[in-house]
């Protein structure tokens, strides 16, 4: 019996605020792990899930949306 080889690889959440990338990640990996929201910027930071299907594993990378800032910090 031949092992399947191992397989990993990283998956960027990119886009605008409040587009559901928080949800999408916590479905993907299969537990809440990232808050969720109607609040605008709830994730400020990089939040990172795997996902473990058989010989793979998937990274899932959650960071926060993007947007142009009207002032400067």
């Amino acid at each position: 019996m031949t092992d399947a080889p191992t397989r990993a690889g990283f998956v960027a959440l990119i886009g605008e605020p409040n587009a559901g990338k928080s949800t999408l990640l916590n479905r993907m990996v299969g537990a809440k792990i990232s808050i969720v929201t109607h609040k605008v910027q709830t994730t400020r930071t990089r939040i990172r899930g795997v996902a473990i299907e058989g010989p793979a594993q998937i990274v899932f990378v959650d960071t926060p949306g993007l947007f142009r800032p009207r002032r400067r910090l």
